[in-house]
């Protein structure tokens, strides 16, 4: 108690320095962390008091009151974020500090404030053509705060950007906000196919024949696309594009012929299969 009013006393002399007798902002909080304390500040368990407070003669029996029924430790704030026990007079961290709650600031009950609600609502649309992609979508959260995950995946969209405006964050009831998607150019892959002129199915030849089979690609990207042809089982061809090929006729008797195509990505067509045979 005495060294509690020496440091007083003492710090009357720093008051004439204009110190601020009030907290530099609204006392709405309950941790000391939320407050902006003025140097010299008194902290008496849960109850926090400014110099000019604490020294003014008519509040001198509530301070009285305050270390007489005061269980822990008096702390006294000194200069910018040092804090000093009044007991030992060693400095106290600042984490310990900012813990502590403050019911009665300046004999005053410290309001808790209430949180304000906000929402959002969100409108997903194309961003060439405008037109509405989906269900509107509502999002509710503490004003201030972040709105986490409002950009909705949307199958065959990418998404974009939200308004301009729009700052990532709960501002007020009911904010309309539209987000913007760009449709996905997919390009589907389709199976190559061949064209073969030239031959058909148990299509029959006289032994020594000349007969010729023209191969071609049919694909978006048939410059790449390689024809593969078999005889018989033995592969005659895997080259791109196209292929022209003698059929063996010297051979009688029945012969598989066996075509197919398969494109850069590996896609391997439909094969075509013809049974021929010389006499």
């Amino acid at each position: 108690m005495s060294k509690l009013k020496e440091i007083l006393v003492c710090s009357m002399m720093v008051a004439m320095l204009s110190i601020p007798a009030t907290l530099s902002r609204q006392v709405m909080a309950i941790e000391v962390s939320k407050y902006s304390v003025p140097d010299f500040s008194i902290m008496i368990g849960n109850r926090l008091y400014t110099l000019e407070y604490a020294n003014d003669k008519k509040n001198e029996s509530e301070i009285t009151k305050a270390i007489a029924g005061n269980i822990g430790d008096i702390y006294i704030k000194t200069t910018g974020d040092n804090w000093v026990d009044n007991s030992t007079g060693g400095e106290v961290a600042v984490s310990i500090i900012n813990k502590l709650d403050v019911k009665l600031f300046n004999g005053v009950a410290v309001e808790t404030p209430s949180v304000k609600k906000g929402s959002i609502i969100f409108k997903s649309v194309d961003i060439d053509t405008n037109l509405q992609l989906g269900n509107l979508a509502y999002k509710i959260g503490d004003i201030g705060t972040v709105c986490e995950g409002y950009a909705s995946a949307i199958d065959g969209y990418t998404f974009v950007s939200a308004d301009a405006t729009f700052t990532g964050k709960f501002a007020s009831l009911d904010q309309p906000i539209t987000l913007n998607y760009k449709k996905q150019n997919i390009i589907v892959n389709v199976p190559p196919t061949t064209m073969v002129t030239g031959i058909t199915a148990n299509q029959m030849f006289n032994e020594s024949d000349n007969a010729y089979v023209l191969v071609q690609a049919v694909d978006e990207d048939k410059e790449t696309t390689k024809i593969r042809v078999s005889l018989d089982g033995v592969e005659m061809a895997n080259v791109n594009k196209t292929y022209m090929f003698q059929l063996n006729t010297r051979i009688v008797g029945g012969h598989v012929l066996k075509i197919n195509s398969v494109d850069k990505q590996g896609l391997v067509g439909e094969e075509q299969t013809f049974v021929y045979i010389v006499r």
